[in-house]
């Protein structure tokens, strides 16, 4: 198993730890820290979200006689002690547990998002050794096939396909950029509330909103991360979802 193939499974699944990931995570360090950060944070999510309900005892017939409630066993029975409803037990876990349900809702995703790109962008070794321009029509077909339109002007695209990523048909293209060929993902149904970088298995990468969805940028090795924002400023204001 490779970095991104790991970190997917344990995104998923935390505990567990096949025997592949177990060799993978005694070789590769930086896995192994991800895994070590992951773990971590599930123990204190597991803290912040196990509150616990205090026991509230039924009345005693003294109580009640006390309070001028009927002095019989039917009327004992009928008052049933109230629950503590879910919400207010869920309040009592204070502050702490709602940064940490925020983090969850917000961190695992962004960071399974850019871990797919990454394993994604892996699987596809020769897009990078492109150089020659795609054809005008080659690209819009790719582009009307994934249901996005772009405008001219930006950099030149040497590579264009129609990917399935997530279960959706998304364009992969590799523009040739001053710092060199960087990967562009065109992510119609995936949402961000703000731009993300990541760096991962020796790929760099931004990830931006863009309209509806959101528009992915990754290049190799350490790079310029100014210009692949730039990049990927530049293809959120150029595509267009269309239906």
């Amino acid at each position: 198993m490779n970095c991104s193939e790991v970190r997917e499974s344990l995104l998923a699944a935390p505990r567990e730890r096949s025997p592949a990931i177990v060799a993978h995570l005694a070789t590769c360090s930086e896995c192994a820290a991800f895994a070590a950060e992951l773990e971590r944070f599930e123990a204190k999510l597991h803290r912040a979200l196990a509150v616990a309900v205090p026991p509230r005892a039924p009345p005693t017939l003294a109580a009640l006689q006390a309070g001028g409630a009927p002095q019989n066993v039917i009327g004992i029975v009928s008052r049933r002690p109230r629950r503590m409803p879910v919400w207010i037990a869920l309040a009592a876990g204070g502050a702490f547990a709602a940064v940490i349900v925020a983090l969850l809702l917000s961190v695992y995703p962004r960071q399974a998002l850019a871990t797919a790109l990454v394993g994604h962008v892996e699987g596809e070794p020769d897009s990078w050794s492109a150089n020659a321009p795609v054809p005008d029509g080659a690209l819009a077909y790719v582009m009307k096939q994934t249901g996005v339109r772009l405008a001219a002007g930006g950099p030149p695209v040497t590579y264009a396909q129609s990917c399935t990523f997530r279960g959706r048909s998304v364009p992969h293209l590799v523009v040739q950029t001053a710092a060199g060929p960087m990967t562009v993902m065109v992510l119609r149904y995936e949402h961000v509330w703000r731009a993300m970088t990541f760096d991962e298995s020796g790929f760099h990468g931004i990830i931006v909103p863009a309209g509806s969805g959101a528009v992915a940028v990754l290049a190799r090795g350490p790079g310029d991360a100014a210009v692949s924002e730039d990049v990927a400023r530049q293809a959120a204001r150029t595509i267009q979802f269309v239906d």
